[in-house]
């Protein structure tokens, strides 16, 4: 599927999907190469003490670089600072302090896989807002594992439907272990559900903006199991400033 196919009702709907194969095949050999070794990073994240509802289900890493576009694509400088900020009127439970993270891992942060997935994002979203890279553009990155266990549910949006504010973001899905859940759910501006997805195959993804209101739904760990999970990056991109 070509990109104009992808972002076809982009504007009018305010997410897009987008199937893995065509996310994936437009990785490089070598971030595909990484596979195996970002798979393992996942079982590395810290948790997230910053849960105002006292969760302990989520764990998470953050980083931020700088995007510019170059001869040859883009580049991807780091930036010092893992803190998000986010309004009570788009996080209701998170929102109106700042949160400061434990940053990617170096292995993931200066791996061929996280530089040519932000690539692949940065392409698609300059084929569809090329003035986008004009200027400087902040990347934030966040790689969360959200954990189930018999006795209790993981939350991956504890503050339900919410918006992240950010100009655009990608959800990229990773997997999910021993779970059940995680249906990714978009709504209107009346915040009526208009579209839902449970993502099945590694880097099934979807592309909103940051005006676009949505959720997820519980992870349930599997009967039998001690415990199951959900694994996913975000990457958001906005204006610096």
């Amino acid at each position: 599927m070509s990109i104009a196919e992808q972002l076809q009702n982009f504007d009018q709907e305010g997410f897009a999907v987008l199937v893995a194969s065509s996310v994936e095949g437009r990785l490089s050999a070598e971030a595909r190469k990484e596979m195996p070794q970002v798979e393992a990073s996942f079982h590395h994240l810290v948790r997230d003490t910053q849960m105002a509802d006292g969760g302990t289900y989520r764990f998470r890493r953050y980083s931020r670089f700088l995007a510019r576009k170059s001869a040859h694509g883009f580049d991807f400088t780091p930036l010092s600072g893992h803190s998000i900020y986010q309004e009570v009127r788009d996080n209701p439970l998170n929102g109106g302090v700042t949160r400061t993270f434990e940053p990617l891992s170096q292995e993931i942060n200066r791996g061929h896989f996280l530089h040519s997935l932000m690539s692949v994002d940065a392409e698609l979203l300059a084929s569809h807002e090329p003035e986008l890279f004009d200027g400087d553009v902040v990347v934030g990155v966040h790689q969360v594992r959200i954990v189930a266990r018999p006795e209790n549910q993981g939350m991956p949006t504890p503050e339900g439907i919410h918006r992240d504010a950010e100009r655009y973001t990608f959800q990229h899905f990773w997997s999910r272990t021993q779970a059940d859940g995680g249906v990714f759910v978009a709504y209107d501006s009346d915040k009526k559900e208009r579209f839902r997805w449970l993502q099945q195959n590694r880097l099934d993804s979807v592309l909103f903006k940051g005006t676009t209101w949505h959720s997820a739904t519980p992870i349930v760990c599997e009967l039998g199991a001690r415990e199951g999970y959900r694994d996913i990056f975000l990457i958001d991109f906005d204006l610096l400033g």
